[in-house]
């Protein structure tokens, strides 16, 4: 599984990587994390608004900080 957390660096994006690590460290998943900061890179992955959970091809989160909940329920799906 690719998950790649998108956004131009500032706090909110930051935060929304730390949650989406916390996950998948605690549940000990297997999965490739990335944080991109490149917004051309963003626009082609499809993101409008950062931060942004893209995870496997499709945009899943777009303008907020999700709940590690949220992210637990993506990742399981």
């Amino acid at each position: 599984m690719k998950i790649k957390v998108v956004g131009p660096g500032c706090a909110r994006c930051k935060a929304t990587f730390d949650v989406v690590k916390k996950v998948v460290e605690k549940e000990g998943l297997d999965v490739e994390l990335e944080y991109v900061t490149d917004m051309n890179e963003a626009i082609e992955l499809g993101v409008v608004a950062t931060p942004a959970v893209w995870v496997d091809g499709k945009v899943v989160i777009q303008g907020k900080i999700p709940k590690e909940s949220e992210i637990l329920e993506i990742i399981k799906k």
